[in-house]
């Protein structure tokens, strides 16, 4: 199949309709005249919808109030959730309070998911909030991108999607949507683009509107030092888009664009069910090294807080693993409804004795008796001096075990963040092959029994 044929097979089942766009559109006309008579608040439609980038059976209304720029902080807060509540009660719409920089209104008009969220009506330069930077981002992708470059945005964000590369969450840290919008604009479409990411360096800077001709300033070189994507923000020359995309993301969508480019075709469009056996995934645990699963009770807060709190957690137990010669070769966490499950595959067992060596006997007689003082059994090994010292762990699990059933203060001390501590003080060791469908999948996809 040629790309124009597998182009418009795909948005034909991915991008909604004319019909669809001016449904939303006529609900959000509603939505907004109702908050205009009723509070004289001008409202912005932000979100993928509103720029027509969104694909099929996404057709959310971000619905953004517009305060003026002099409202004080707590004004807007308590305004804002007051516009929410009654608008949703106008409708005889249930909603619920959600909490981001600040709190706003969420719930369901007519069958469509409804946010309404309150910001205040600044120029970039003066925002006082993350979401005031949105109407202005809605704005440029409107300017920026005609009307094919938004189906081409569609087809970018399906692409990444079926890959698991789409999505700003700390949960995810892929693509976000005005990423993707960015993208399409720059390169003017999704070929061109997947043509240009297949060579891509370790490090790539895209200035969409030259703020820095002559390259990025010390500072903000300083600032993104740790971004293998950089995309300064149309509307904020100080502001990565990118920021979020984490360097195996990254490595990933270059990845795919080169395998796509060698050969394109529908099923990088199709998510696929997981296909796996669980008979599979037993043996190539069974063909792999040890393997250690902690499992606990689940974090009660937001993706952005436990995720991040759950990466430096195992980053931490990795490095206690490390330091006491355990070699490992994969690990991962989970983190499911009930359940969060960490797990390590290692090699679990060392010799109960261990050779340390020390300083060469040509070093001269202060550094052999400041080793010798250190250890009892010492030798010569070669010119070296070498020490036969016992280990204080000879188990891993012994060792993890030691580790995390200790107070939560303690884990906390010991680079453990606050949620993840709290549950972490109740762990208890479980089996990698359990009765958890969603944590197989999960466990099958990190050991390439399936694919993402």
């Amino acid at each position: 199949m040629n790309w124009e044929r597998l182009r418009e097979k795909i948005l034909e089942e991915n991008y909604p309709t004319e019909e669809e766009f001016q449904k939303i559109q006529e609900l959000y006309d509603k939505i907004s005249g109702f908050i205009e008579e009723e509070y004289g608040l001008e409202t912005h439609f932000a979100g993928s919808a509103g720029r027509k980038t969104c694909m099929a059976g996404d057709k959310d209304i971000d619905l953004f109030v517009l305060f003026p720029e002099d409202t004080e902080r707590h004004e807007l807060e308590q305004k804002g959730l007051e516009v929410g509540k009654k608008t949703f009660e106008n409708f005889n719409a249930d909603y619920h309070v959600e909490y981001a920089e600040h709190p706003y209104s969420k719930g369901r008009i007519e069958g469509v998911e409804v946010e309404i969220v309150p910001c205040f009506d600044t120029d970039p330069e003066d925002i006082r909030s993350a979401v005031d930077r949105t109407p202005h981002h809605s704005r440029w992708a409107r300017e920026n991108l005609d009307e094919e470059q938004r189906k081409e945005a569609v087809l970018l964000k399906k692409f990444l999607k079926t890959q698991g590369l789409y999505g700003s969450s700390l949960k995810r840290r892929g693509f976000s949507g005005y990423l993707c919008e960015i993208l399409i604009s720059e390169f003017g479409d999704f070929r061109s683009l997947l043509e240009s990411a297949e060579d891509w360096p370790e490090r790539k800077l895209l200035d969409p509107e030259d703020y820095h001709p002559e390259g990025l300033s010390q500072e903000l070189e300083s600032k993104f030092s740790g971004d293998n994507l950089v995309v300064v923000d149309p509307v904020d020359p100080e502001r990565n888009v990118a920021a979020v995309l984490s360097t195996q993301n990254y490595a990933e969508f270059i990845h795919e664009a080169w395998k796509f480019n060698k050969q394109p075709g529908i099923d990088f469009f199709q998510e696929a069910e997981p296909d796996y056996e669980r008979f599979e995934l037993e043996q190539e645990i069974k063909d792999r090294g040890d393997f250690l699963v902690i499992e606990f009770d689940s974090p009660e807060e937001v993706d952005d807080v436990v995720y991040p709190q759950m990466r430096k957690a195992v980053s931490r137990l990795k490095s206690k693993l490390q330091k006491n010669d355990f070699r490992l070769f994969e690990s991962g966490f989970y983190v499911g409804d009930e359940e969060t499950r960490v797990f390590f595959e290692l090699d679990q067992h060392l010799p109960a004795v261990e050779e340390l060596k020390g300083p060469r006997v040509f070093h001269g007689k202060d550094h052999m008796e400041q080793f010798t003082s250190k250890y009892d059994n010492t030798f010569i090994q070669g010119d070296r001096l070498v020490a036969k010292t016992e280990r204080e762990y000879t188990d891993a699990r012994n060792l993890l075990k030691d580790f995390i059933s200790r107070e939560r203060d303690e884990l906390k001390e010991d680079g453990i963040p606050n949620y993840v501590a709290e549950k972490m003080e109740e762990a208890r060791f479980t089996e990698p092959v359990i009765e958890d469908d969603k944590w197989l999948n999960y466990l099958a996809e990190k050991l390439h029994v399936i694919d993402q």
